[in-house]
């Protein structure tokens, strides 16, 4: 499912440099889960409108990767694992 919305402010966030993008994500979004994948960390955070699936090295412990999940079935992965209800207010 896609929603226009989502695309928007995602469409912002790909705009920035790369360390707004870690700014933004920091100050404004909400970590909603996190689990692990061989060799790095994936931090699910919402941001506004639109979700950022943050990787982490397990070595090295800093930013590979910031995604911008622009479908819900990206989503999958964490589906079993997270609430929605909280984001209600946020």
């Amino acid at each position: 499912m896609y929603t226009g919305q989502n695309h928007e402010g995602a469409a912002y966030f790909h705009q920035l440099p790369y360390e707004d993008q870690l700014n933004l994500i920091w100050r404004h979004g909400k970590l909603i889960e996190a689990r692990r994948i061989p060799g790095f960390w994936l931090h699910l955070y919402a941001v506004n409108a639109f979700f950022v699936e943050m990787w982490i090295c397990q070595r090295r412990y800093d930013v590979e990767l910031l995604r911008v999940l622009d479908h819900t079935n990206e989503l999958e992965p964490y589906i079993d694992k997270i609430s929605l209800t909280g984001l209600l207010s946020y």
